[in-house]
């Protein structure tokens, strides 16, 4: 009795024993043993290229792998209008399937190439136990031609003309009754063209719209209608003053002993500097002159460029398209950088921003190292605040819900883990 006693024991143990090593080992045996499917190749047409105005049509998706087929047709994904905008970028959606479902499977490390149409890979998603992929494509923005102005005319000695649609310049041609005169290029929609009227003579101009985002050119105008300037009162300067319709004759104080003073800008040379109707100069200030701001130093001469005013950078256009000297807002692209300055009236207009920026409905950062190239938009992978996040190469825009290049994912905050 004792020996069978002691031997009890020991049969329990054995048989537990062998319960674990059976549950442990059944994992392998159910084990996945579809063969995986590396790499997808997909080919993108459509029937006719997007381009502004155009109705969105439709696109197909061929896959060259025979092992795959299209489960669901390729479309436009992520887009309520019925005409394509200026500036969209297009994206496809498509959904491939196994054919057979027991024999391969998709994983996330499943490689998607693509041709056709300029296209490139957005994102990816398993769907279906690995038995479906689902891809998202994009396209290049949306370009296309820009329209004629419909309504151009002179306002006095000042050129005027209709806002075209997706247009940020216009190009501006002068002539003086067959001969041109001069080119310029400004960002409104008026050019004061009097400093250039140095000749009596009938005066015309022809306009057309510029988009530089996508290099689009409209139209050239006719030549407008004819205006005549007498020899008497052509202007008597140079040609390179600020496009503002102070310059040039105008009323005149006096200097306390009837000597007469211009005022509106007054140059010197190749320099600025402007004078109020009491006769002061405006010194060490701003100045709101034509529906724009500059700025002034403690000499009375207009800055252009950067300055540091009131614990801020600005940034004044420094180039002689019309609006030479005014500030800038919004994006900037300065000493081969973009910037980005405040376009909000909130007392900081036309401000540096730093840090994180949202804009044009994205995410961007903006270095904020004042050690560095203070302000500058940054691109690619970055490590801010303890997160590594992917800004786009090119456009500077945070990823969000997709992967990246490397194969993580960015999550809803931008934030990069492995998994989505």
């Amino acid at each position: 009795m004792k020996l069978t006693r002691k031997k009890f024991p020991k049969i329990i143990i054995l048989v537990l024993c062998l319960s674990f090593f059976s549950t442990a080992a059944l994992p392998v045996y159910g084990a996945d043993k579809r063969e995986k499917i590396s790499s997808v190749k997909l080919t993108v047409s459509y029937e006719e290229k997007p381009e502004v105005g155009k109705t969105i049509g439709t696109v197909t998706v061929h896959v060259s792998n025979d092992k795959l087929e299209i489960s669901e047709p390729a479309q436009y994904y992520d887009t309520d209008d019925d005409v394509w905008i200026r500036g969209e970028i297009p994206v496809i959606r498509v959904e491939l399937a196994v054919k057979e479902e027991a024999q391969y499977r998709f994983l996330s490390s499943t490689k998607v190439s693509t041709t056709g149409g300029r296209s490139e890979v957005k994102s990816k998603k398993i769907l279906n136990s690995g038995n479906r992929l689902q891809v998202d494509l994009k396209l290049p923005k949306v370009t296309g031609p820009l329209e004629e102005t419909d309504d151009y005319y002179w306002d006095g000695r000042r050129a005027r003309w209709s806002e075209v649609e997706g247009a940020d310049k216009y190009e501006v041609k002068l002539y003086r009754g067959s001969s041109q005169v001069t080119t310029v290029t400004t960002t409104g929609t008026s050019y004061y063209f009097y400093p250039h009227m140095n000749r009596g003579g009938e005066y015309t101009f022809r306009v057309r719209a510029l988009n530089s985002l996508d290099g689009a050119k409209g139209s050239w105008t006719d030549k407008s209608e004819e205006f005549y300037l007498s020899s008497g009162d052509a202007y008597q300067g140079t040609a390179s003053a600020p496009d503002n319709e102070n310059s040039g004759p105008g009323s005149h104080p006096t200097d306390g002993q009837g000597n007469s003073q211009p005022t509106g800008w007054i140059q010197h040379q190749s320099r600025w500097s402007y004078r109020r109707s009491d006769g002061n100069l405006v010194r060490d200030s701003w100045l709101f002159a034509d529906n724009n701001w500059f700025y002034l130093g403690n000499d009375n001469i207009m800055r252009t460029g950067w300055i540091f005013v009131d614990n801020n950078w600005f940034y004044l256009n420094p180039v002689s398209d019309g609006t030479r000297g005014a500030m800038k807002t919004g994006w900037v692209f300065a000493d081969n950088n973009w910037f980005y300055l405040n376009p909000v009236s909130d007392g900081t207009r036309g401000a540096m921003k730093t840090g994180w920026v949202f804009a044009d409905n994205n995410w961007y950062y903006l270095d904020p190292v004042s050690g560095g190239p203070k302000g500058v938009m940054k691109t690619g992978y970055q490590y801010i605040n303890g997160k590594w996040y992917y800004l786009d190469d090119k456009t500077g825009m945070l990823w969000t819900n997709r992967q990246i290049p490397d194969g993580r994912w960015a999550n809803q905050d931008g934030a990069l883990q492995r998994t989505p």
